[in-house]
């Protein structure tokens, strides 16, 4: 198994976030021959999103994780709109199929406006991101502003909660961010069994294909003069 190397520089990204330091004597020769001993140990941080979202397909089906994805981010956003009406929209009804559909395609028959139904109205807008990001930052920031992200793993949606990362500083000072874990909810398993752990160096890891952000914004801003 080959493992993915997934240090990446987030630069400013968390600037009042602090690190674990010592302070000592100065190295003697002997020491810096040591370089295992003397290696800099970063913190390592463990986040979720605080509203955990409650998601559960109607059928074990590709196409359901995606419905229930979706209305399950929705629903984080405070505009609920249930798995069946995607259903619907996006495949014609409760079907099964092993296949959600293009990230184009998904877009495009989801975007739009929707009246929910307490009245209000709701504009739909998602963005898909190929692969995994350069810069792990895409993924940890969400988290940490309690948004839920869509990712997509070996052909099925499923939900981006929680990560686990190092950070430390670079000899030559820079902030670094060694990615370790991310925290997942699969739609299609139920209880426990939905909670799932991806490691950086398995090869379910190397099987994330993309990720989707969703949000739900009033599609007529009012913008009052100062």
């Amino acid at each position: 198994m080959r493992k993915l190397s997934r240090i990446l520089l987030v630069a400013g990204l968390f600037a009042g976030w602090g690190f674990a330091q010592q302070s000592g004597p100065e190295k003697s020769p002997t020491d810096a021959a040591q370089p295992d001993k003397e290696k800099p140990k970063g913190v390592i941080h463990i986040q979720q999103v605080e509203h955990m979202p409650e998601v559960h397909a109607t059928q074990a089906c590709v196409n359901h994780s995606w419905a229930a994805s979706l209305a399950a981010v929705l629903k984080v956003e405070n505009a609920e709109i249930p798995q069946d009406a995607w259903l619907d929209k996006y495949y014609g009804g409760d079907v099964c199929m092993e296949q959600m559909g293009t990230p184009e395609e998904l877009i495009r028959k989801g975007e739009g406006e929707y009246i929910l139904e307490d009245g209000r109205h709701v504009e739909v807008k998602m963005q898909y991101f190929s692969g995994m990001p350069s810069n792990v930052s895409s993924l940890l920031v969400p988290i940490m502003q309690d948004e839920v992200l869509i990712l997509f793993v070996d052909g099925k949606a499923e939900l981006l909660v929680g990560a686990m990362w190092d950070e430390y500083r670079s000899p030559r000072g820079e902030r670094m961010i060694d990615l370790k874990e991310l925290y997942l909810l699969d739609p299609l398993l139920a209880g426990e069994k939905q909670k799932v752990v991806l490691e950086t160096d398995s090869e379910d890891f190397a099987k994330i294909s993309g990720f989707m952000k969703v949000k739900a914004v009033d599609p007529h801003p009012q913008y009052w003069p100062k």
